[in-house]
């Protein structure tokens, strides 16, 4: 038996990873580690992304913030206070 597998995590579930150049742009409500990765959770949802992201993220907590990604690399700023 032959099955169709896609390759690429379904939009509604949860952490959702970022593909190449695409971005996570919200207010960041937690940032935190689960099974070796970082977990950040914006208010549209729960992005997984690399460990080394937690310090950085867990410093931004409670600001608006996007997380890029670009050559397999992550960016991540801080856009403004949430109004």
């Amino acid at each position: 038996m032959n099955y169709a597998v896609s390759e690429y995590k379904p939009i509604l579930e949860n952490p959702r990873r970022l593909g190449e150049l695409d971005e996570a742009r919200d207010l960041l409500i937690d940032a935190f580690e689960q099974n070796g990765v970082c977990i950040a959770k914006f208010q549209f949802g729960e992005v997984a992304l690399p460990p080394e992201m937690l310090p950085r993220l867990t410093e931004l907590v409670g600001r608006t913030v996007a997380v890029l990604r670009i050559d397999g690399k992550f960016h991540c700023r801080e856009v403004g206070r949430h109004a």
